[in-house]
């Protein structure tokens, strides 16, 4: 698969073996439409963004994208999140990861409730550490975790997304089988230097990996992905192709432009 609209952007300074049993593409053609019928819309929306994630143990769709973006001119650096009307004035800092969401979605809690009196083992954590949701439920913005194993084997600990390869092969890994790729770029964020007993050390940047996509269901679908401490992080917003995209691009496209990852309360 071709992403002719690969870039590369320098951001400001202040900031296999595949496994052989069980593989996941089989002779039978595998899409998210088959989740469809027993799935409501935000579900559907959700797994357009989340399904490669959440299936543990296999490996993600490997198919190549149907059709590559034509060339296009290098895009000037983002605007900042906070001055795309309709974004939220302050982020959403989690432990491994901030974001600006739009501040008309809703936030809805993905995670298993407390319950003081339970006895035994705790119940798993979701993948998905944060969701939003658009106020008439039509596009979802979210933000999966996984093991990066569970996408690649590798006997050394992903720190980078460049661990899954060059942007066209992390694409076999994260984007749906049958996908348009609209567009494709790379974001580098330059770290500073670690401060260590023998002097300061240069740390090479953080990269994130950019999609824009449409899905054979209909979903137009912006992410961003990077990885850190052998886990894979995806940024992603899925919405319904056509007006609703229209409507939610900015948004979309600004909140997951915001995304970065943080380390002992720093942001890389």
């Amino acid at each position: 698969m071709a992403l002719n609209t690969l870039e590369r952007r320098p951001a400001c300074s202040a900031f296999s073996r595949r496994r052989a049993s069980r593989p996941f593409c089989t002779s039978r053609p595998v899409s998210v439409q088959c989740h469809a019928q027993s799935a409501g819309r935000r579900e559907v929306l959700q797994l357009g963004v989340a399904l490669p994630l959440l299936l543990a143990g296999q490996p993600a769709f490997a198919g190549p994208a149907t059709e590559a973006a034509p060339a296009a001119a290098v895009r000037p650096a983002p605007a900042p999140a906070a001055s795309i009307p309709g974004m939220a004035s302050q982020p959403y800092l989690d432990v491994d990861f901030q974001l600006l969401p739009p501040s008309a979605f809703n936030f809805i809690d993905t995670q298993p409730a407390y319950d003081p009196d339970r006895r035994g083992p705790a119940p798993e954590p979701s993948p998905v550490r944060v969701r939003y949701d658009s106020p008439d439920g039509n596009t979802v913005l979210s933000v999966l975790v996984r093991n990066a194993q569970n996408l690649k084997q590798s006997i050394l600990q992903t720190t980078d997304i460049s661990g899954l390869g060059s942007l066209e092969e992390a694409a076999k890994l994260l984007l749906p089988r049958g996908s348009r790729v609209v567009a494709g770029s790379v974001l580098q964020v330059a770290l500073p230097p670690r401060q260590t007993a023998l002097g300061p050390v240069e740390i090479p940047p953080k990269n994130y990996y950019r999609y824009e996509l449409t899905t054979p269901n209909g979903l137009h679908v912006i992410m961003s992905v990077a990885a850190q401490k052998g886990r894979i992080y995806v940024c992603g917003g899925s919405t319904l192709e056509g007006e609703v995209w229209e409507r939610d691009a900015p948004v979309l496209r600004a909140a997951t432009e915001s995304f970065r990852l943080r380390l002992d309360g720093a942001t890389l």
